[in-house]
This record gives structure tokens, C-alpha cells and sequence, in this order.
């Protein structure tokens, strides 16, 4: 489901304007601002593809899975598996490397017009989190088949976040907690994050517009899953990425103070 997609945090940068990394704006630590950040407004297709059989649409991503409890592959690495526990309710967990990394329970409304999915899990130093997210029916009649929009997302702990220089004209974007980085140089080339849960085949590349913005383009397998534009405010204090996904017409918003 796209929530899975959206926990999935791909950056990256290709520079027309040179600036000292040194005096960066960008360079520091940074913390989501859930009060200010707009992560609801998207729309997930569900097809039943018959034998509980189920595709999964968001953007330019589609992943398919027999709604057994089995694991299976998925396109963001690893293995995901989905289960009917209820009449209303289905679990799903997500693992890598055969060690489940979160799980979550998705429960529907009597009537079939909403649903709630809770998610909690562990990251690579062990700190945990819990988020919920609430969506709203708005084609189909019954069961998960349709389409679904987000209505609400709480982030009960969200990653930690720093950008640092790299090099003389680069930066490195650093999230400790899972122990992943993504180093990259303003030259127009395609970089790859490295740790345990980066998702194979998944690149980054930009451009500088000017000292404050940055236009980003993440792919997963030489396909485009979002573009988007980090922006930092004129006093320096907050960190604005606005993320544009490909076939979806409102853009996801995260506003980051530094700390």
C-alpha cells in the first residue's frame, strides 16, 4: 500500500550552480515537523486480480501479492506478506534480510468506506516507531478492491535526518538510525544510498536551481518515482520538500526544522 511507499525515504541530487558545501544551507540536523507537514491526499488502486490475488498502484509503482500470509518479494526489497485475520481486519508485515522490520493491521469500517492501517516497527539501532494512517473509500463497494485517498497520517517517531558536506562540492544526506547514507557530488550522474535497507536499484540524481533549492529525481530501476524540490526557508530554519509522484495529482509535503 502506498503508506509502505511513503515510509520508504529515497533522496538524492545534478548541480547547475555552484555553491561552497561548506556554507551549505542545507548542512545540518533536521527533524520532521508533523504539525506543518501535508502527507494525506493520495490516491492507491486496489485490483483483485481473483484467487486473492491483489495489485497494488500508487504512481509509477505496482506491487503484486497473494493475500496468503506467505512472503514475497516486493519491489522495495525484501519480502512483504498480507493476511485476512477478520472479517473487516488484514495483517501485513514487511521483512529484510528473513527479519521482519514492521508490521501493521488494517482495519475497515462495518460499512466499507474507510480504513485504518496502524504500522509499528524496529530500526537498524533498534529504536522503534508507530505510525497510523486513515483512508476513505472512493471506488468499490466492498472488501480491500478500490480506490482508497489518505486522509490522515500520524508519525509517531519520525527518522532522524542529517545533511553534511561531501568532499568539495557535494553533500551526503545521513539517517543514523538505519545506518544508511547517500554521499553525492553536484555532476549530473545517478548515485545509490548505501546500508542493510536500501532498496536495490534505486538511484537519485538532481540539480541545484540556487543556493536554497535543490530539484531531485529518485528512480527505482532506471524508472522515475518521484521528483521533487527541497527548499530552505531565507532564515535558514526550516527545510521544505515538496515530493511530486508520477500519475498523482497532490504533491506530498514535509516541512524539517533544524535542531
Amino acid at each position: 500500500m502506498f503508506t509502505r511507499t511513503m515510509q520508504s525515504l529515497m533522496l538524492g541530487c545534478l548541480v547547475v550552480a555552484a555553491v561552497s558545501a561548506a556554507d551549505d544551507p542545507f548542512v545540518g540536523t533536521w527533524k520532521l515537523n508533523t504539525q506543518e507537514s501535508k502527507m494525506t491526499g493520495f490516491q492507491e488502486k486496489i485490483q483483485s486480480l481473483g484467487d486473492n490475488k491483489y495489485k497494488f498502484t500508487f504512481g509509477n509503482n505496482s506491487d503484486v501479492i497473494v493475500a496468503d500470509g506467505t512472503d514475497q518479494p516486493s519491489n522495495f526489497g525484501g519480502t512483504w506478506s498480507l493476511k485476512q485475520e477478520g472479517p473487516n481486519t488484514w495483517k501485513s508485515v514487511d521483512k529484510q534480510n528473513g527479519k521482519t522490520t514492521s508490521s501493521g493491521t488494517w482495519t475497515m469500517s462495518d460499512d466499507g468506506k474507510e480504513m485504518t492501517i496502524k504500522n509499528e516497527g524496529t530500526r537498524e539501532d533498534g529504536s522503534t516507531f508507530n505510525n497510523t494512517f486513515k483512508l476513505k473509500r472512493l471506488a468499490g463497494s466492498s472488501g480491500l478492491a478500490g480506490t482508497w485517498q489518505s486522509t490522515e497520517a500520524n508519525i509517531s517517531s519520525p527518522v532522524d535526518w542529517k545533511i553534511e558536506k561531501y568532499e568539495s562540492d557535494g553533500l551526503s544526506f545521513v539517517f543514523p538510525s538505519n545506518n544508511e547514507r547517500l554521499d553525492f557530488k553536484f555532476d549530473g550522474k545517478d548515485y545509490t544510498a548505501t546500508g542493510p535497507r536500501v532498496t536495490p536499484g534505486s538511484t537519485s540524481s538532481a540539480r541545484r536551481v540556487d543556493d536554497r533549492t535543490i530539484e531531485v529525481t529518485d528512480k527505482l530501476k532506471g524508472k522515475v518515482m518521484s521528483r521533487d524540490e527541497y527548499k530552505v526557508s531565507e532564515d535558514g530554519r526550516k527545510l521544505t520538500i515538496t515530493a511530486h509522484y508520477p500519475g498523482v495529482s497532490t504533491p506530498e509535503t514535509t516541512v524539517y526544522d533544524r535542531q
